[in-house]
Protein backbone atom coordinates (compact mmCIF):
# COMPACT_ATOMS: atom_id res chain seq x y z
CA UNK A 1 0.00 0.00 0.00
CA UNK A 2 1.10 3.17 -0.93
CA UNK A 3 1.63 5.49 1.83
CA UNK A 4 1.92 9.10 2.05
CA UNK A 5 2.55 11.91 4.75
CA UNK A 6 1.89 15.39 5.58
CA UNK A 7 4.84 18.02 4.55
CA UNK A 8 7.17 18.19 6.71
CA UNK A 9 9.99 20.39 4.97
CA UNK A 10 12.13 22.75 6.91
CA UNK A 11 12.66 24.95 4.41
CA UNK A 12 12.12 28.85 4.87
CA UNK A 13 8.67 29.84 2.35
CA UNK A 14 9.39 33.05 0.52
CA UNK A 15 6.16 35.20 0.78
CA UNK A 16 4.68 38.54 -0.49
CA UNK A 17 1.71 40.26 0.67
CA UNK A 18 -1.87 40.19 -0.48
CA UNK A 19 -5.16 42.09 0.04
CA UNK A 20 -8.34 40.60 -1.33
CA UNK A 21 -12.24 41.33 -0.57
CA UNK A 22 -14.60 38.59 -1.01
CA UNK A 23 -18.28 38.55 -0.27
CA UNK A 24 -17.86 34.59 0.82
CA UNK A 25 -15.85 31.82 2.20
CA UNK A 26 -16.48 27.89 1.32
CA UNK A 27 -14.37 26.11 3.16
CA UNK A 28 -13.07 22.56 2.63
CA UNK A 29 -13.21 20.69 6.06
CA UNK A 30 -10.34 18.12 5.70
CA UNK A 31 -6.83 19.56 6.07
CA UNK A 32 -8.52 22.94 6.19
CA UNK A 33 -10.41 23.35 9.58
CA UNK A 34 -9.48 19.92 11.23
CA UNK A 35 -6.47 17.84 10.68
CA UNK A 36 -7.74 14.54 10.14
CA UNK A 37 -5.94 12.67 7.31
CA UNK A 38 -4.55 10.45 9.98
CA UNK A 39 -7.88 8.99 11.37
CA UNK A 40 -8.51 8.90 7.29
CA UNK A 41 -5.89 7.17 6.45
CA UNK A 42 -6.38 4.22 9.06
CA UNK A 43 -9.63 4.19 7.17
CA UNK A 44 -8.79 3.46 3.89
CA UNK A 45 -5.72 1.09 5.24
CA UNK A 46 -8.60 -0.93 6.95
CA UNK A 47 -10.83 -1.15 4.13
CA UNK A 48 -8.26 -1.26 1.47
CA UNK A 49 -7.48 -4.91 3.55
CA UNK A 50 -10.98 -5.91 3.30
CA UNK A 51 -10.68 -5.81 -0.13
CA UNK A 52 -7.39 -7.66 -0.66
CA UNK A 53 -5.90 -3.99 -2.46
CA UNK A 54 -2.78 -4.49 -0.35
CA UNK A 55 -0.27 -3.12 -2.48
CA UNK A 56 -2.21 -1.68 -5.09
CA UNK A 57 -3.76 0.85 -2.95
CA UNK A 58 -2.84 4.60 -3.21
CA UNK A 59 -3.59 6.61 -0.08
CA UNK A 60 -2.77 10.00 -1.68
CA UNK A 61 -5.73 9.70 -4.35
CA UNK A 62 -8.37 9.67 -1.62
CA UNK A 63 -6.91 13.14 -0.90
CA UNK A 64 -10.04 15.14 -1.66
CA UNK A 65 -12.42 12.94 -3.01
CA UNK A 66 -15.55 11.45 -2.05
CA UNK A 67 -15.56 7.73 -0.56
CA UNK A 68 -18.03 6.54 -3.64
CA UNK A 69 -15.23 7.66 -6.07
CA UNK A 70 -12.12 6.28 -4.67
CA UNK A 71 -14.40 3.12 -4.37
CA UNK A 72 -15.53 3.13 -7.65
CA UNK A 73 -11.84 3.70 -9.12
CA UNK A 74 -10.73 -0.09 -7.98
CA UNK A 75 -14.25 -1.79 -8.29
CA UNK A 76 -15.86 0.20 -11.59
CA UNK A 77 -18.39 -2.71 -11.92
CA UNK A 78 -19.62 -2.27 -8.41
CA UNK A 79 -23.20 -2.67 -8.06
CA UNK A 80 -25.20 0.05 -6.35
CA UNK A 81 -25.82 -2.25 -4.09
CA UNK A 82 -22.28 -3.00 -3.21
CA UNK A 83 -21.63 0.41 -3.15
CA UNK A 84 -23.98 1.58 -0.57
CA UNK A 85 -22.12 -1.68 1.40
CA UNK A 86 -18.41 -0.39 1.26
CA UNK A 87 -20.00 3.37 1.96
CA UNK A 88 -21.85 2.28 4.66
CA UNK A 89 -18.19 -0.23 6.43
CA UNK A 90 -16.42 3.22 5.64
CA UNK A 91 -18.72 5.52 7.50
CA UNK A 92 -19.26 2.69 10.29
CA UNK A 93 -15.23 2.96 11.04
CA UNK A 94 -15.07 6.68 10.45
CA UNK A 95 -16.95 7.00 13.59
CA UNK A 96 -14.28 4.55 15.97
CA UNK A 97 -11.21 6.47 13.94
CA UNK A 98 -11.94 10.03 15.62
CA UNK A 99 -8.91 9.51 17.44
CA UNK A 100 -6.38 12.20 16.65
CA UNK A 101 -8.24 14.77 15.19
CA UNK A 102 -7.44 18.04 16.24
CA UNK A 103 -7.96 21.73 15.15
CA UNK A 104 -5.69 24.07 12.85
CA UNK A 105 -3.85 26.93 14.13
CA UNK A 106 -6.12 29.89 14.25
CA UNK A 107 -9.35 28.09 12.79
CA UNK A 108 -11.12 29.03 16.07
CA UNK A 109 -10.81 32.81 15.76
CA UNK A 110 -11.60 32.97 12.29
CA UNK A 111 -14.49 31.38 12.34
CA UNK A 112 -16.13 33.49 14.95
CA UNK A 113 -15.30 37.02 13.48
CA UNK A 114 -17.09 35.71 10.23
CA UNK A 115 -20.77 36.73 9.76
CA UNK A 116 -22.78 32.99 9.81
CA UNK A 117 -24.58 33.73 6.45
CA UNK A 118 -20.70 35.26 4.92
CA UNK A 119 -19.60 31.16 5.33
CA UNK A 120 -20.30 27.46 4.72
CA UNK A 121 -18.31 23.98 4.61
CA UNK A 122 -18.28 21.99 1.50
CA UNK A 123 -16.61 18.63 1.82
CA UNK A 124 -16.26 15.60 0.16
CA UNK A 125 -17.22 13.57 3.41
CA UNK A 126 -20.47 12.72 4.16
CA UNK A 127 -22.50 15.51 6.28
CA UNK A 128 -23.08 13.63 9.58
CA UNK A 129 -19.43 12.46 9.44
CA UNK A 130 -18.72 16.49 9.11
CA UNK A 131 -20.61 17.44 11.46
CA UNK A 132 -20.10 14.82 13.91
CA UNK A 133 -16.19 15.59 13.44
CA UNK A 134 -16.56 19.65 13.24
CA UNK A 135 -18.45 19.24 16.77
CA UNK A 136 -16.23 16.82 18.26
CA UNK A 137 -13.59 19.36 17.75
CA UNK A 138 -15.79 22.22 19.22
CA UNK A 139 -16.82 23.76 15.98
CA UNK A 140 -20.20 24.86 15.01
CA UNK A 141 -21.12 25.06 11.30
CA UNK A 142 -23.96 26.53 9.36
CA UNK A 143 -27.06 25.16 9.25
CA UNK A 144 -26.85 24.54 5.52
CA UNK A 145 -23.71 22.84 4.42
CA UNK A 146 -22.41 20.65 1.00
CA UNK A 147 -21.74 17.27 2.11
CA UNK A 148 -19.92 14.66 -0.90
CA UNK A 149 -23.37 12.60 -0.56
CA UNK A 150 -25.39 15.61 -1.12
CA UNK A 151 -24.30 16.05 -4.66
CA UNK A 152 -24.16 14.09 -8.01
CA UNK A 153 -20.47 14.40 -8.75
CA UNK A 154 -17.98 14.89 -6.19
CA UNK A 155 -14.65 17.29 -6.63
CA UNK A 156 -12.76 17.57 -8.72
CA UNK A 157 -15.99 18.73 -10.58
CA UNK A 158 -17.30 22.37 -9.65
CA UNK A 159 -21.21 20.86 -8.24
CA UNK A 160 -20.13 21.28 -4.47
CA UNK A 161 -18.70 24.98 -4.95
CA UNK A 162 -21.60 26.13 -7.32
CA UNK A 163 -23.99 24.64 -4.47
CA UNK A 164 -21.97 26.53 -1.57
CA UNK A 165 -22.04 29.53 -4.01
CA UNK A 166 -25.74 29.30 -4.07
CA UNK A 167 -26.03 28.42 -0.20
CA UNK A 168 -24.46 32.14 0.46
CA UNK A 169 -27.00 33.47 -2.18
CA UNK A 170 -23.61 34.81 -3.86
CA UNK A 171 -22.51 34.29 -7.31
CA UNK A 172 -18.94 31.99 -7.43
CA UNK A 173 -16.40 34.78 -8.04
CA UNK A 174 -17.92 36.48 -5.19
CA UNK A 175 -16.61 33.80 -3.02
CA UNK A 176 -13.20 32.72 -1.56
CA UNK A 177 -12.79 28.54 -1.41
CA UNK A 178 -9.96 27.57 0.95
CA UNK A 179 -8.54 24.08 -0.06
CA UNK A 180 -5.53 21.44 0.67
CA UNK A 181 -5.92 19.32 -1.74
CA UNK A 182 -5.72 19.31 -5.79
CA UNK A 183 -8.79 18.22 -6.42
CA UNK A 184 -10.65 20.59 -4.58
CA UNK A 185 -8.34 23.37 -5.91
CA UNK A 186 -9.50 22.19 -9.86
CA UNK A 187 -13.07 22.25 -8.72
CA UNK A 188 -13.11 25.38 -7.17
CA UNK A 189 -11.18 27.17 -9.97
CA UNK A 190 -13.79 25.12 -12.28
CA UNK A 191 -17.05 27.16 -9.98
CA UNK A 192 -15.33 29.99 -10.98
CA UNK A 193 -14.31 31.22 -7.62
CA UNK A 194 -10.74 32.86 -6.41
CA UNK A 195 -8.62 29.56 -4.21
CA UNK A 196 -6.77 29.98 -1.48
CA UNK A 197 -4.96 26.92 -0.28
CA UNK A 198 -3.63 25.98 2.76
CA UNK A 199 -0.53 23.95 2.83
CA UNK A 200 -1.04 21.30 5.17
CA UNK A 201 -1.16 18.27 3.34
CA UNK A 202 0.09 18.75 0.26
CA UNK A 203 3.51 20.33 -1.19
CA UNK A 204 3.69 23.59 -2.41
CA UNK A 205 4.14 22.38 -5.98
CA UNK A 206 0.78 20.24 -5.81
CA UNK A 207 -1.05 23.39 -4.72
CA UNK A 208 0.52 25.66 -7.81
CA UNK A 209 -3.47 25.79 -9.48
CA UNK A 210 -4.59 27.69 -6.55
CA UNK A 211 -4.47 31.69 -7.02
CA UNK A 212 -2.39 31.95 -3.82
CA UNK A 213 -0.91 29.81 -0.84
CA UNK A 214 -0.32 30.27 2.48
CA UNK A 215 1.57 28.05 5.16
CA UNK A 216 -1.62 28.59 7.97
CA UNK A 217 -4.64 30.09 8.58
CA UNK A 218 -3.80 31.30 11.56
CA UNK A 219 -1.84 34.28 9.11
CA UNK A 220 -5.11 35.45 7.60
CA UNK A 221 -5.87 38.85 9.24
CA UNK A 222 -9.82 39.28 8.82
CA UNK A 223 -11.92 42.83 8.86
CA UNK A 224 -15.51 43.24 7.76
CA UNK A 225 -15.67 46.37 5.31
CA UNK A 226 -18.59 47.91 3.81
CA UNK A 227 -21.80 46.14 2.80
CA UNK A 228 -20.24 43.23 5.07
CA UNK A 229 -17.77 42.46 2.55
CA UNK A 230 -14.82 40.35 3.70
CA UNK A 231 -11.40 41.67 3.98
CA UNK A 232 -8.43 39.06 4.04
CA UNK A 233 -4.75 39.80 4.36
CA UNK A 234 -2.07 37.26 4.30
CA UNK A 235 1.33 36.81 3.30
CA UNK A 236 0.96 34.24 -0.05
CA UNK A 237 4.17 31.48 -0.31
CA UNK A 238 5.77 32.24 -3.85
CA UNK A 239 8.57 29.65 -3.29
CA UNK A 240 10.52 27.80 -0.38
CA UNK A 241 14.19 28.49 0.47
Amino acid sequence: MTMTASPTSTSTPVTFPVEIEVAGILFDMDGVLVRSTLADERCWTRWATQNDLDGIFDLRRTHGRRAMDTVREYFPNVTDAELTDHISFLNSIAVEEQSGITVYPGVHDLLASLPPYRWTVVTSAAETLMRSRLAAVGLVVPRHTVGGDTVRRGKPDPEGYLRGAALLSLQPHECLVIEDAPAGILAGKSAGCQVLAVASSHSIEDLRQADWIVASLDQIQLSIGDAATLNLRFPAITSMH
